[in-house]
């Protein structure tokens, strides 16, 4: 009888914290919606072409604890909405990751960036994308739609050699740097800004269901995440109103191409001061990209870090200012997507 009652008591509690975690972010000023299906991608880990899902958590504003930083209510929407996608050379990384530490730093994972956000206003669709171990099937192939055509022009030796060092830290047996192997790579970039470009379609569909205004909608990312943000917003010149691309390295699309998309979206570049070879020696030409085809852009510096930074790191800007990156981000988004 006693073993009954114990079994009795914990099944109330479990039930109990049950109840209170489905509501506790809302204390926070967010509520969650995970595992959302927004499109499907082809894959072939095993040589046979198959498809899988493609997911997405969804942070939305809630009125709990709304807007608590600048003691204003948020409205009832539609909101201004963020797709953020995470970085992992294009072979690790998700939705919900842990904490990843390396020379000191704690990187912000990508669900940190959606709790920055969603209370101030934001709904933020944190998404997944086919990474390379997958063997991912793109649509397009090299050469078509604007893309570079030769692809050792995208994957260089300093490409090569940056996920030669995440594949080694996985545990996975390193490329030899053929053609074969190059192309495998190039193929889990496309791929990703393919996915990435399907959930903003996905975003934008489903506007009324996220209460979303799809004319306010901006990408950003890290690394590769900041790669595929250069892609979609610039290479594919998709209907965003800004971007924010950190790390990220050159686009897959031919740079003179590009220049002739008009309206592509304001953006705001930030890089590391011990960045990766990679990202530094991309800068220029993606500066050069940038202002070549009149976009409004600004460059900010992570002092101090190498690649991986804290989304509260100092970030010294092109004009003088001094602030967090998150704060940054929030002054840049305010400016472009007017947070209501």
């Amino acid at each position: 009888m006693i073993r009954k009652s114990v079994w009795l008591s914990v099944a109330a509690f479990l039930l109990f914290s049950a109840a209170k975690s489905g509501n506790a972010d809302q204390v926070f000023g967010y509520e969650t919606e995970l595992d959302v299906v927004y499109g499907t991608g082809k894959i072939a880990p095993d040589g046979i072409q198959t498809e899988r899902e493609l997911r997405m958590d969804v942070y939305s504003p809630s009125a709990a604890n709304a807007d608590y930083t600048k003691a204003a209510s948020v409205s009832d929407g539609p909101h201004p909405a963020v797709i953020y996608v995470h970085g992992g050379a294009h072979h690790r990384g998700g939705r919900r990751i842990e904490p990843f530490r390396l020379e000191a730093a704690v990187h912000s994972r990508p669900e940190d960036y959606a709790r920055l956000l969603a209370p101030l206003g934001y709904v933020v669709f944190v998404i997944e994308y086919r990474l390379a171990t997958e063997y991912p099937e793109p649509a397009l192939a090299p050469g078509e739609g604007n893309l570079i055509a030769d692809v050792d022009a995208y994957i260089t030796p300093q490409v090569f050699e940056a996920t030669v060092r995440a594949r080694n830290a996985m545990g996975l047996p390193r490329l030899e740097n053929s053609p074969e192997d190059r192309l495998y790579l190039w193929k889990a970039g496309l791929a990703g800004a393919e996915d990435a470009n399907l959930a903003l379609e996905f975003v934008i569909e489903n506007a009324e269901r996220f209460n979303i205004d799809p004319e306010r909608i901006a990408m950003g990312g890290h690394s590769a995440g900041g790669g595929i943000t250069l892609n979609v917003g610039i290479g594919m010149d998709a209907p965003l109103a800004a971007i924010f691309p950190l790390s990220g390295p050159n686009i897959l699309f031919e740079h003179e191409a590009v220049m002739d998309h008009p309206d592509l979206p304001p953006t705001l570049l930030a890089y590391s001061q011990f960045d990766e070879h990679t990202q530094l020696s991309d800068l220029p030409g993606v500066v050069s990209l940038l202002r070549e085809a009149g976009v409004e852009y600004s460059l900010s510096w992570i002092p101090g870090f190498a690649h991986f930074y804290p989304h509260n790191a100092v970030s010294l800007g092109d004009d003088g200012t001094r602030m967090s990156l998150g704060d940054r981000i929030i002054s840049f988004l305010d400016v472009h997507l007017g947070s209501k």
